[in-house]
């Protein structure tokens, strides 16, 4: 029988690996792929990769990948094609995180793990 500390460890590592998502057929291979937020068809996502100096998240809607990417930093969108009414969700969204998406930002850029820091993200916003 698990104990209760081990149980809650085993939950924050099943937790963790939800975090990650599988990478699309054909896509890239040189980035690890974060899942911030999902709120029904819409995905934020953040990725780890090399060459991306300005901290960004992507935003997926439905079955459509990379329909938008928005600035961390300044909260608007700075490419892609999503819906102008999902805007100002995800630019609130973005202003009320700031500081803890940057700080994933950074950690994932830096080549080290941001899941405990998103899982924070999301259990703050009851998505976990």
């Amino acid at each position: 029988m698990l104990l209760e500390s081990e149980l809650a460890e085993l939950q924050r590592g099943l937790a963790q690996v939800d975090l990650l998502t599988e990478p699309r057929p054909g896509s890239r291979s040189d980035f690890i792929e974060f899942l911030v937020l999902k709120r029904s068809d819409l995905k934020i996502k953040m990725y780890q990769e090399q060459g991306h100096h300005a901290p960004h998240v992507h935003v997926d809607y439905g079955r459509e990948h990379h329909v938008a990417s928005y600035s961390i930093a300044e909260a608007r969108r700075l490419a892609g094609t999503l819906d102008t009414k999902y805007d100002q969700e995800v630019v609130a969204w973005i202003n009320k995180n700031r500081d803890r998406l940057l700080e994933a930002w950074t950690t994932a850029q830096a080549g080290h793990n941001p899941g405990p820091l998103i899982a924070k993200l999301r259990g703050a916003e009851g998505d976990a």
